[in-house]
């Protein structure tokens, strides 16, 4: 599986600012068993190497906000 992160706000309040430009997008390989979608309370991790901080608030089915930022995710499919 194929997960996109795509950062689009850096929070004024960030509890830790982390210097990743808006529109900064990943694309993380993710074994379809290690997958979890964000879920608030825990760290977005769509690969073993890289995470965002805490999620504090979940928008809508595919953004979600966290301690420091709002970010955008998606599952692409296999040919993109």
């Amino acid at each position: 599986m194929r997960v996109k992160l795509t950062k689009l706000t850096e929070l004024p309040d960030a509890l830790n600012p982390n210097n990743i430009d808006e529109g900064y997008t990943e694309i993380h390989n993710c074994p379809d068993a290690y997958f979890r979608p964000p879920t608030v309370d825990e760290r977005f991790a769509p690969s073993s190497w890289w995470s965002t901080s805490g999620v504090q608030e979940i928008i809508n089915e595919n953004t979600f906000r966290t301690y420091s930022s709002i970010y955008e995710w998606e599952i692409l499919k296999e040919d993109e």
